[in-house]
């Protein structure tokens, strides 16, 4: 039996990484916050608002919010297109297994082609086939509203409360547009 020979020579950064106390905690009260904000706004109205892939969202809206998964545009976009993508795989496949697998792998090849690249999103094609949910207005209601009301949060959780730049990614992409088109014309 060859035994398996591990090196030591690499070293795990993760290992001996400082944890950020402060971060841990702003990021988990951002969470709570929008979370707690959703399902609040859900209990008063009666509408649900809330959807369970959007928790995982929280984690990057709040966690690493520097991150292109955290921007708004891809948060908000999505959500919207994969659970559109789920919706019609739902009408048109129903439920069988095979249904699940075709629906995520539209989802994210949606979202790679039109940039708006998002990961729990992926897990809403899956949570509308299981409901077998073909309603138009669930794009509404949970899935647009949620997502809105949760980038809301995690724009001013993120400027005011952490003083965190959450928009950095959109200011870098403007400056290279105007530096690419500055050369370009000059």
């Amino acid at each position: 039996m060859a035994h398996r020979h591990e090196t030591t020579t690499s070293p795990q950064s993760w290992r001996h990484r400082r944890l950020n106390i402060k971060h841990i905690f702003s990021s988990s009260v951002g969470a709570m916050l929008s979370i707690g904000a959703v399902a609040y706004l859900s209990s008063i109205t009666g509408i649900a608002f809330l959807m369970p892939p959007l928790g995982a969202t929280c984690f990057i809206a709040f966690v690493i919010p520097d991150s292109a998964f955290a921007q708004p545009r891809n948060i908000i976009g999505g959500h919207l297109l994969s659970s559109i993508i789920g919706m019609l795989c739902a009408y048109f496949f129903g439920v069988e297994w095979w249904s699940y697998a075709v629906a995520v792998s539209m989802a994210i090849a949606v979202m790679q082609i039109l940039r708006v690249l998002h990961p729990p999103a992926a897990a809403d094609p899956l949570l509308l086939i299981m409901q077998g949910t073909i309603s138009w207005d669930i794009l509404i209601t949970p899935i647009l509203s949620g997502s809105v009301i949760l980038v809301v949060f995690a724009i001013l959780f993120n400027k005011f409360i952490a003083k965190h730049r959450y928009f950095r990614i959109i200011l870098f992409y403007i400056s290279r547009f105007y530096a690419y088109n500055a050369n370009r014309f000059c």
